[in-house]
């Protein structure tokens, strides 16, 4: 399953904010903020809340499911 499936099934999005959010997160990505941390750090937060301080509770939101997503992919394939 793909972030964009998993965000539509779990929280019940539209197709377009689910891509929203995928274009967030390919931006903390592509900015090098993210680098598959595990949970939201308080200097990751501050990264984020300094890069895009108008947007900055969409982009944690979208990191903090993001990070929920991997953890769920993990469970589901027997690593946790």
């Amino acid at each position: 399953m793909e972030f964009r499936d998993f965000l539509i099934k779990e929280y019940g999005l539209r197709e377009s904010s689910a891509k929203d959010y995928v274009g967030r997160l390919n931006g903390i990505i592509n900015k090098g903020i993210y680098k598959g941390e595990d949970e939201v750090t308080s200097v990751l937060k501050n990264v984020i809340e300094r890069e895009f301080p108008k947007s900055k509770n969409h982009y944690l939101l979208t990191l903090e499911r993001y990070i929920t997503f991997q953890k769920s992919r993990l469970k589901s394939q027997g690593h946790i």
